[in-house]
């Protein structure tokens, strides 16, 4: 019964995230516009495992859907680009010097954000504050940048039908998000429970599935459909993953606040540093400029260091309030 719970809410909250990803693509003003809209998911999984007191999922929501991003998201895309998988393929994928800075950004999200939980064993309001500021003055880089890839390939005007359409989707994909969150979080520690692992373990692994893979999907077609437009895809998961990184990191200790905490503690755990490693290398790759197939086999078998790490925490801390 647990199981068939699950299943369902995660069959729906998939599907709702579809609607996210493809009302977003219409409206969406750009890559960091596009990340916010498609990782609501995202902010909700942490929200309410944070209200319900589990900021280990929450953790595991957050370290999962970014590990995937850079692990099978960014090395699936390079396949596909650079193999026959893509309709009009390429041998190399050529990145921007524009990609090349915000790669930059990435780096330093990850680097501050892990410094941040090390210093203080975990995010307080001070944390939060600067995770939040620079998530800002990355959506003020990319406000000032040239116009977005995504707005290159797509018409600047859209129908009246089209726009409607677009935000009926967004609509509908927000409201089921909203309301079949919280039993989705519940039905993670009811999974966990069951298997006897760390609630953390569960959302690294399974949360991911529903908030990401739409997005990811609506990627890969647009890669399978042309291997040149792979930058628009990584575009977009930089946008992810610099998002995931300040602004959703931060959501955990503002909630904690407002419960009357000081913050989230233990935060620095074995999959904490996997995903900041696995970032300092997908950065390094990004600075290079020239995506190679051997670099996406790379990546997405990295995923597997990812599973690993989630089931060698049972033991460690667990991130809980302090205050």
């Amino acid at each position: 019964m647990i199981a068939l719970e699950f299943i369902g809410l995660l069959a729906i909250l998939t599907g709702a995230a579809a609607l996210l990803s493809y009302g977003a693509e219409t409206l969406a003003d750009g890559s960091i516009v596009l990340a916010i809209i498609t990782t609501l998911p995202e902010y909700m999984f942490v929200i309410w495992a944070s209200i319900k007191g589990h900021y280990d999922m929450a953790v595991g929501s957050a370290v999962g859907s970014c590990t995937l991003l850079i692990t099978l998201g960014y090395g699936s895309v390079i396949l596909l680009a650079t193999t026959r998988a893509s309709r009009k393929p390429v041998k190399v994928v050529k990145l921007s010097k524009h990609t090349q800075v915000d790669a930059l950004y990435l780096l330093v999200t990850a680097l501050v954000a892990f410094a941040l939980a090390y210093e203080g064993n975990g995010f307080d309001l001070k944390d939060a504050i600067i995770l939040v500021a620079i998530f800002f003055a990355y959506v003020i880089h990319v406000a000032k940048g040239a116009v977005s890839f995504a707005q290159s390939e797509k018409a600047a005007n859209h129908s009246p039908k089209k726009l409607a359409k677009s935000i009926g989707l967004l609509l509908v994909g927000g409201v089921v998000i909203f309301f079949a969150s919280e039993p989705f979080v519940d039905s993670m520690i009811k999974v966990a429970k069951l298997l006897r692992v760390s609630p953390m373990t569960i959302a690294i692994i399974l949360g991911p599935l529903a908030s990401e893979m739409p997005e990811k999907i609506t990627a890969y077609i647009t890669v399978i459909r042309n291997g040149k437009l792979a930058e628009i895809s990584i575009c977009n998961f930089i946008g992810s993953k610099v998002n995931h990184n300040s602004l959703l990191l931060g959501t955990m200790p503002i909630v904690a606040v407002l419960q009357g905490h000081a913050g989230v503690a233990g935060i620095v755990n074995l999959p904490f540093i996997i995903m900041t490693a696995l970032t300092v290398v997908a950065t390094l790759s990004l600075s290079r400029r020239r995506l190679e197939t051997w670099e996406g086999v790379m990546f997405a078998l990295l995923y597997v260091l990812v599973i690993w790490g989630a089931f060698h925490i049972a033991g460690g801390p667990m991130p809980a309030a302090h205050g």
